[in-house]
């Protein structure tokens, strides 16, 4: 006998800490997990816009979530991480680093377990939350991570992304005509 609507797997997510929060991200669009590494500032980016990185020869821009949520900046610690995301705008996938306090595990959180996050005020931006759901007996926000880098953020990171680009591409023409 089969049923028309099979039960569903349930979705599976990275959980991170941001503070004293934590915060779920879909494996989906999840590339890599990496140690903090040095991180090449650009001048004049937003706050929450730290810089980029090289990751296997790409540049990625790398976003602060704390200060992108409101917190204040922290120092970092060795359980800091950059989570490098493809994100799903405009129809294809634009590549980010985001930096956590901490990450956690994959965990499978049910989507009859889920709740719309409240329409309150709180410590973070509450446009950015999906949905509120639990696992191992406490909350977790699931991250809305198209909605968290919505149209502006992604012209800045292209925009870090091509000034990358563009001083690697003038460097490696100096280099080629024989100017140190």
């Amino acid at each position: 006998m089969t049923s028309a609507t099979a039960p569903r797997e349930p979705a599976q997510y990275v959980t991170i800490g941001i503070d004293r929060e934590v915060f779920a991200i879909e494996v989906a669009i999840v590339r890599e997990i990496l140690d903090l590494q040095p991180i090449t500032r650009l001048p004049h980016a937003p706050p929450f816009l730290v810089g980029m990185i090289d990751v296997r020869g790409q540049g990625v821009p790398t976003v602060d979530l704390r200060v992108k949520l409101g917190l204040p900046a922290a120092q970092p610690t060795a359980n800091t991480r950059i989570v490098v995301l493809d994100v799903p705008q405009r129809g294809e996938s634009i590549t980010v680093g985001v930096i956590a306090d901490r990450v956690f595990e994959v965990t499978s959180l049910d989507e009859r377990g889920l709740e719309t996050p409240p329409q309150v005020g709180g410590r973070w931006r509450s446009d950015c939350i999906q949905a509120i759901g639990r696992s191992n007996g406490n909350f977790v926000i699931v991250f809305d991570i198209a909605r968290l880098f919505a149209e502006d953020d992604v012209a800045l990171l292209d925009m870090a992304d091509g000034m990358v680009n563009g001083m690697a591409n003038g460097m490696a023409g100096l280099m080629a005509d024989g100017v140190s």
